[in-house]
């Protein structure tokens, strides 16, 4: 996510257009759905604890080569390969809280949703405070080496909590190519892909949005990804206790009035008023990105947990066929939105993710509570 408000400099580096670069930006998920179908195999058959510490080390590698290369092929096959190191860590991570989460008997895996989120914030906050003074080299370089020393001595911590033989986590794993000869449930899965579109055009978007759209410039224009982070900071840790007064249905329909409405709105309403006075124009693209959070933040975790519900108790099954088929979704979704991007602007291919969030008005009906 480092590199997510550090896009003007990224796409700078490569020196190519808007719809070139949304699609090298998409070409991340074709890893993620290779990944999707073998990860269970790979973890199964080396463990928890050595996938961990490959995808990490992939990770570190594949991103600090995202930001020293200017050729766009290049990028292309390490984007792929990232792609992939973060779904075998994912796979691998995920499965072991699970284990986790039934050998300590409290729910954990919701919080390691909001945890994702600090980190994510956190990140950007770095982003703010060094774009207009370091490299984009300098910065993710820098920051990978870190992350990568600081996981090793995570996963070295945790030794004691993975099993010695591998397979003994297979119950948990959370994706297998055997696992995929399933029926889709497609109001589901298309509720979830409206749920979780606009989150991920905004993370390619939100910042070029402020450069190019708005004329903030490059340390400010990270502030419209921050702001949408904080927003799904304070949904995924609220939502525990909102769900204790209003029904999941509730929750997801509200998301996507938030998020569709609330986005669109006030992020138009900049528009219209950044040439007469662009700190309040600022000021309600902020609002705006912050609401998308806000709208967003909890569907994740509810439409994980409604597949759970609806699969009989096999819940990783489920969280890995939910998660394969969004991908495909998400995957070709970035790519035709960064040539909407091209073709029109930056503000019409986020303004068509914010209108899907409206189709949960109705989607919302999957919830089985």
């Amino acid at each position: 996510m480092s590199l997510a408000p550090r896009t003007p400099d990224l796409k700078a580096n490569l020196n190519i257009n808007n719809g070139t670069f949304g699609t090298l930006l998409g070409s991340a998920s074709i890893g993620s759905i290779i990944m999707l179908l073998i990860g269970g195999q790979i973890v199964h058959r080396i463990g928890a604890k050595r996938s961990l510490q490959i995808g990490s080390t992939a990770v570190a590698i594949t991103y600090t080569g995202l930001v020293n290369t200017n050729s766009p092929l290049l990028f292309l096959i390490l984007s792929i390969l990232a792609g992939s190191s973060v779904s075998i860590y994912h796979i691998a991570t995920s499965g072991h809280s699970l284990h986790r989460q039934d050998e300590v008997g409290a729910v954990i895996v919701p919080k390691l949703h909001g945890a994702w989120a600090v980190g994510a914030m956190s990140t950007t906050a770095i982003a703010f405070f060094v774009s207009n003074t370091f490299s984009i080299t300098t910065h993710i370089s820098g920051l990978m080496f870190v992350v990568w020393l600081l996981t090793q001595f995570c996963i070295s911590r945790l030794a004691s909590t993975f099993p010695e033989n591998p397979a003994d986590d297979d119950q948990y794993q959370v994706t297998s190519i055997k696992q995929f000869k399933f029926k889709i449930n497609w109001f589901l899965s298309l509720g979830f892909f409206c749920a979780t579109l606009l989150e991920f055009t905004i993370a390619d978007w939100a910042t070029l949005f402020g450069k190019e759209e708005l004329g903030m410039n490059n340390s400010i224009a990270t502030l419209c990804y921050f702001t949408c982070l904080i927003g799904i900071i304070v949904g995924r840790y609220s939502i525990n206790w909102a769900l204790k007064y209003k029904s999941e249905q509730f929750w997801i329909k509200s998301g996507g009035f938030i998020g569709g409405v609330g986005f669109t709105s006030m992020t138009t309403a900049s528009l219209l008023v950044v040439n007469n006075d662009r700190n309040f124009a600022f000021t309600l693209s902020f609002i705006g990105f912050f609401l998308a959070g806000l709208g967003c933040s909890a569907l994740a975790p509810i439409f994980f947990s409604i597949a759970g519900q609806l699969s009989n108790g096999k819940n990783a099954i489920a969280v890995a066929q939910l998660s394969f088929v969004n991908s495909a979704l998400i995957f070709t979704s970035k790519v035709a939105l960064a040539w909407v991007v091209e073709l029109t602007s930056i503000t019409v291919a986020l303004v068509i993710p914010a209108s899907a969030m409206l189709a949960l008005l109705y989607l919302g009906r999957i919830s089985v509570k």
